[in-house]
């Protein structure tokens, strides 16, 4: 189906819808009897008290523990590929992930642009998301701001999970599972009373694979994308009195993964025209992917989690209070990505590696290592010793050349919540009012070094004495204080109208204190001198030699939200809002700002910015994202509740969607967010559910964006351009087939299939050469004016190959149930599909960095229960 490309579009299609379905659907529902039995109610819980999902005037995704059971989600990306409109990156490390719901992305460095809710709880830690679900009961997907009741970050929506309750009778159960990969798996769960007024639950899972992929310089298989996962999780139920219940619950999680799996892609079709290997001008989505770093890429987490959540029954209103603490030790160790530039090529490491390790032909007098970089510059070229500043080495190599990363994404926080909500669901008028803090403390680390084969110190600063010296640090603690107000009335017009208006006003206090020491670089890398003195650690301290001040600021906003409900009758509901959400401005890491001025912005000072004059905007703090939508949608259901079909039309308008950035260059690799100063976004979304026969269920959905940059003042020619990391086109679809197979034996097929629309991760968007010339400069002009086989510039980057080609993936489940065990045999991407799972494009680099996904994977489980 065509991608929208107008609202006006969008708009005629949802008529039409109306005009010609809902014609029929209209006259089918005002037939059914007020007294029809309802074979399956979900109930839902997005406006903070239980509706029907069906009547609830809000785009939502409910997956119900059947849903949940028959397609064996155990991760967040198994049922955020069952959403339209809705798709997931899981790259770099464990837990960053980034999730697009309606065309707006997660970003890296800055907070979510949804609101993530556990069983009440909302949960401060973006790493939080990606944990194992176990013991969940039900998962609801919001869509559209939703700030006004669930507060800062909600831009895109919210995502609400609900745990199982612990049981007032013992019961529990074991899972073991086994797949390829040398994927293993064993979880538990035991639950019932403690006492007469006590109830307890708790689970307890450990998980590891090898993963996909192959480190072809080390031959091991369980060194890329291995994982090993564990959780315990407890939770209390005290019911203090008739009035009064006690909600407590503790969990502790420990990963280790691998990080940083990621290739390089140059986009330099000037090279191509001055004789070079059209490597040098590649497709992401051409390229045999090789794993062959000599730093295996690790990262490590450690995770608390604690809530207490009281509600009280009081007459005439409930009042629920929670107190939330989080704590997340997090750092990972891999390869650098400097040695394309050749920073360290002057060490004994760095001689002694490409001795040995380079692809020059043996007629050449070289090893000829095509295992490691393929062809000798295609688009990769390693000589040995004796030839200096030559040769296009890539990043995350088995040459020490490159040397390594280090990195640290700690948080500690804690929140609270004092709620106050009516208590009679069925009064033409209900309320909700209630107030928030929350106290978060974030500790942030990025360190480049040399790799000098004596092994690594885990830690932000290693002196120039130690195994692996730093050269540039970035290092600070983020301090930030949020108090927030919210209230929210739904007044019942009619029987048939229903008016909602809520409000929050959010204020955000934040601090940043720099970290770094005051001292220069370790002296092994030649990039860190400047015409012959050695430079510091952070290109901050060249402006701020008596030390970097630390920075404050404050950002506020109210979101409000409006929304009214038409109940057509009881099988109809119409819905029509309007809705603001907020997410706080930030910094970037001190030094950000002028090591980017350093090396790509001309200053006249003799750096090798005056070659590259990039002109970028990129400051070491960034505005608030704020952003409103305006949405119509109906939900409903036909032929006894058989068919349910829901549909919603809208548009967004972000002003200020905060962006992040890689840049590349002789530094290594650096995290910044930029802002883009205004996003339009309009899209269709459509889901359906039929009971086809007492035993056939079948299921689909369809989403269609299309969306417009219309203001970019760091990167100009990006005006017109799409959001970015954005799919203009999503559906889904898929089958449940129940079967009684005897009669103690249940048997559940389960068929998904999703498609992804092809994928532009950067706001530069197939911008040709002619255009960038003079307007997209890389690196590479800089290293043009030294010679060493690099041609003369202007070498502009050319990113008409850098978006990911659309994909398909479908997963199978088969479970057979009795009264206490199942068995499923499961396969996830079937069919093999191969595609990336991120691309990030690298402008001033010159090409992207590309990981990519899960290959099939399939195995079986055996579940006991008692």
């Amino acid at each position: 189906m065509a991608t929208l490309r107008k609202s006006a579009l969008a708009t005629s299609i949802f008529v039409a819808l109306s005009a010609s379905s809902l014609v029929g659907i209209n006259q089918a529902v005002a037939q059914e009897t007020a007294d029809q039995e309802d074979d399956f109610e979900i109930i839902s819980i997005s406006r903070k008290r239980p509706e029907s999902l069906q009547e609830v005037p809000i785009a939502v995704t409910a997956i119900s523990e059947k849903m949940i059971d028959s397609a064996g989600i155990e991760r967040p990306g198994d049922f955020i590929g069952l959403i339209p409109n809705v798709t997931m990156v899981d790259a770099a490390n464990v837990g960053d992930t980034q999730v697009t719901i309606r065309g707006i992305v997660s970003t890296r460095d800055a907070e979510g642009t949804f609101a993530y809710v556990v069983d009440g709880v909302l949960m401060t830690n973006p790493n939080s998301f990606n944990e194992e679900l176990l013991d969940v009961s039900q998962i609801e997907v919001l869509k559209g701001p939703q700030g006004a009741l669930y507060g800062r970050n909600a831009v895109s929506g919210a995502i609400i999970v609900t745990t199982k309750m612990p049981a007032d009778e013992l019961e529990g159960r074991v899972t073991l599972g086994v797949g390829n990969n040398n994927s293993q798996r064993i979880n538990g769960v035991i639950s019932g009373p403690l006492s007469e007024n006590v109830r307890g639950r708790l689970t307890a899972s450990y998980k590891t694979t090898d993963g996909f992929y192959e480190n072809t310089f080390t031959g091991a298989d369980d060194s890329v994308d291995y994982l090993e996962d564990t959780n315990i999780r407890g939770r209390l139920i005290w019911d203090a009195s008739d009035d009064l219940t006690l909600d407590f619950r503790a969990s502790m999680g420990k990963v280790e993964g691998g990080a940083i799996n990621y290739n390089a892609v140059f986009a330099l079709p000037s090279f191509v025209a001055n004789g070079f290997d059209p490597a040098f001008n590649k497709d992401v989505n051409d390229v045999d992917i090789k794993f062959a770093f000599n730093v295996p890429g690790v990262n490590k987490q450690d995770t608390t989690e604690l809530s207490l959540k009281a509600d009280w029954d009081l007459d005439g209103m409930d009042v629920t209070a929670v107190l939330a603490y989080n704590d997340l030790e997090e750092d990972l160790l891999s390869d650098g990505t400097s040695a394309t530039f050749y920073g360290y090529e002057l060490t004994p490491q760095c001689q002694t590696d490409r001795a040995s390790l380079n692809n020059t032909p043996g007629a050449l007098g070289g090893a000829d290592r095509t295992d490691l970089f393929g062809d000798f510059f295609a688009p990769f070229g390693v000589f040995p010793p004796g030839v200096e500043f030559t040769g296009v080495y890539g990043p995350f190599t088995p040459l020490s050349c490159d040397g390594y990363q280090y990195q640290e994404r700690s948080q500690s926080d804690i929140s609270g919540e004092l709620r106050f909500t009516s208590d009679d669901n069925d009064a033409d008028l209900r309320w909700i009012g209630g107030v928030y803090f929350a106290e978060i403390e974030r500790d942030v680390v990025v360190a480049y070094g040399a790799d000098t084969g004596q092994g690594f110190l885990s830690q932000a600063y290693v002196p120039p004495t130690g195994p692996n010296p730093t050269d540039l640090l970035f290092s600070d603690t983020f301090d930030t204080s949020v108090m927030s107000a919210f209230g929210q009335l739904e007044y019942d017009l009619s029987e048939q109208w229903e008016l909602a208006v809520a409000l929050r006003y959010d204020y955000e206090d934040r601090e940043v204190n720099n970290n770094v020491p005051n001292v220069t670089a370790s002296g092994l890398n030649v990039n860190t001198y400047v015409n012959g003195v050695l430079g510091p650690i952070n290109p901050a301290f060249n402006a701020n030699p008596n030390g970097i001040p630390n920075r404050n600021r404050s950002f506020s906003q109210w979101q409000p939200k409006v929304t009214l409900g038409y109940a057509a009758n009881d099988n109809l509901n119409w819905y029509a809002s309007y809705g603001v959400g907020f997410r706080s401005g930030g910094f970037n890491s001190i030094g950000t700002e002028a090591t980017l001025d350093f090396w790509f912005n001309a200053n006249g000072n003799g750096t090798p910015g005056d070659a590259v004059n990039a002109q970028l905007i990129v400051k070491d703090e960034y505005d608030k994202e704020v952003t409103t939508n305006i949405e119509l949608g109906f939900k409903s259901k036909m032929m006894n509740n058989k068919v349910k079909l829901n549909a919603a039309v809208f548009s967004t308008t972000v002003d200020d969607n905060q962006f992040f950035e890689f840049f590349a260059g002789p530094f290594g690799l650096l995290r910044a967010v930029t802002t883009i100063e205004e996003l339009a976004i309009q899209g269709f979304e459509l889901d359906l559910s039929a009971q086809v026969t007492e035993d056939i269920t079948v299921f689909g959905g369809m989403g269609l964006l299309d969306s417009e940059i219309k203001e970019n003042r760091n990167r100009p020619l990006s005006v017109g351009n799409k959001a970015p990391q954005a799919a203009d086109e999503t559906f889904t679809f898929g089958v449940s087939w129940d079967y009684t197979l005897t009669a103690d034996v249940f048997m559940t097929t389960r068929l998904d299939w999703q498609y992804v629309g092809e994928t532009n991760f950067h706001t530069l968007q197939g911008t040709g050469p002619e255009e960038t010339a003079q307007s997209l400069p890389t690196i590479w002009d800089f290293f043009g004016t030294l010679g060493g086989g690099v041609p003369p510039g202007p070498h502009p980057v050319n990113f008409d190959n850098a978006s990911r080609d659309a994909y398909s993936t479908v997963n199978l489940r088969v479970s057979f149930d009795a009264e206490n065990w199942n068995l499923a045999i499961w396969a996830k991407n079937l069919t093999d599909e191969k595609y990336l799972q991120e691309v990030i494009p690298t402008p001033e680099f010159g090409g992207s960095f590309i990981q990519p996904s899960a290959r099939d994977a399939y195995g079986i489980d055996f579940t006991y229960r008692f």
